[in-house]
């Protein structure tokens, strides 16, 4: 079959966050089609935790060098451009790419294309596909206007500029939702499909009363599971909070992932009266296994998401999962077809949030069936963008040979 590289700008062999979680599974899918896959992956190790899965090129050593090093919101493609501009990075990332020597190249978000364009410059028959989580143009300027920062606009256009080059240089592209797709489609005639974020099923029935410390199995909890990305505290902050005071004494709203990271300041600058802040735990990062604790123990799943773009890889997580699901509108985009499903509660003020969440934990029923949600499955939801490889590689030459432009003629 196809040798494919597989450029990300994060590990993914031992996903955490959704990015990671979504590069692993698009891996895993191509394999199980029969494709040769090389991971490359192009990222500052200090900033993830050690494991096996080392980064092909370490950006860490250049980290002082990158621009905008005081905002922390745009360090994934600030340091990922450092990879085409210093000689000695982009020598490493070109050595890796060159050893592998792809038919094809799946690309991870927009973050490596200036350093792979570069590289292309010498090898334009290898055609790329942009695998895009969201609009990050669009994703950045609501981030970048949430923190208030002066530089936005400028940020924004330069994010815009990446995107639209990317698109129109690719031989093809995959989005998350249609709505992304249609924006997409915008930029490039090369086809763009949609290959929404999905979930593994994840067996906890045997955990029940299993739980990680400070929680315990007489305590009632409504979870919520989220990156360090900004979209994630700053919905959790507007819509979840504020339902703490109608939670009852042994009941509890519990945050699980790096998200608590970004929760933690904001709480220690304010937040609410004391008198029910002991109903909130926030646990941080969580093994596979705690996770799967929570899940098999958890009255309901929160999705207190108040802007962002593409889809909410937890969204598909809590529908697999049967529970009561309180949401907003905007956690659903791209799974609209599921908003309607007896378990889920869509909720956009707070006041309608809190009220779900007390339906939540007043429902004692064992989560529900879902046959309907196994669409979410990886396996599933990312055929569309394995059979986008299939066409392209079929149609591509071997590495080295003739021009792209010529072989489409």
């Amino acid at each position: 079959m196809t040798r494919v590289a597989h450029l990300t700008p994060y590990p993914t062999r031992q996903p955490r966050h959704g990015g990671q979680l979504r590069a692993h599974h698009t891996a895993r899918a191509l394999e199980a089609s029969g494709h040769t896959v090389e991971r490359i992956s192009v990222f500052s190790a200090a900033h993830y935790p050690p494991t096996d899965d080392e980064p092909a090129v370490d950006l860490e050593p250049v980290w002082p060098r990158m621009r905008y090093r005081a905002i922390w919101q745009v360090a994934d493609m600030m340091s990922c451009e450092l990879a085409a501009t210093d000689t000695a990075c982009f020598a490493a990332f070109a050595a890796r790419l060159d050893a592998a020597r792809p038919e094809l190249v799946v690309l991870e978000e927009p973050w490596l294309w200036p350093a792979l364009r570069r590289w292309r410059a010498a090898h334009a028959t290898v055609p790329v596909i942009f695998n895009s989580n969201n609009i990050d143009s669009r994703a950045k300027a609501a981030i970048l206007a949430d923190a208030g920062v002066a530089e936005a606009a400028q940020i924004v256009a330069e994010v815009a500029a990446l995107e639209h080059d990317l698109a129109r240089a690719a031989a093809g592209a995959s989005a998350t939702t249609e709505e992304d797709a249609a924006v997409m489609r915008g930029w490039t005639d090369s086809p763009v499909v949609v290959a929404r974020n999905g979930t593994v099923l994840r067996r906890t029935a045997h955990l029940f009363g299993v739980l990680p410390a400070p929680l315990d199995p007489t305590q009632r909890f409504v979870l919520f599971v989220g990156s360090a990305h900004p979209p994630n505290a700053s919905g959790f902050l507007a819509m979840a909070l504020p339902a703490l005071p109608v939670l009852r004494s042994n009941e509890r709203i519990v945050v699980a992932g790096e998200v608590c990271n970004l929760l933690t300041p904001e709480l220690a600058a304010g937040g609410p009266n004391f008198m029910v802040r002991d109903r909130l735990v926030l646990l941080g990062h969580v093994s596979e296994l705690a996770l799967d604790c929570l899940l098999a123990n958890a009255s309901g799943i929160l999705l207190p998401i108040a802007y962002g773009g593409g889809s909410n890889l937890k969204t598909a997580e809590a529908l697999v999962s049967g529970l009561p699901v309180v949401g907003t509108s905007q956690a659903f985009r791209g799974f609209m077809e599921f908003a309607g499903l007896p378990q889920v509660a869509r909720a956009d003020t707070p006041e309608a949030f809190a009220a779900d969440i007390r339906r939540a934990l007043d429902d004692a029923g064992a989560p529900r069936q879902v046959p309907e949600a196994r669409q979410l499955l990886w396996e599933n939801t990312l055929r569309p963008l394995v059979d986008l490889v299939a066409a392209i590689a079929g149609a591509a030459m071997p590495y080295g040979g003739r021009d792209t432009a010529q072989r489409r003629s």
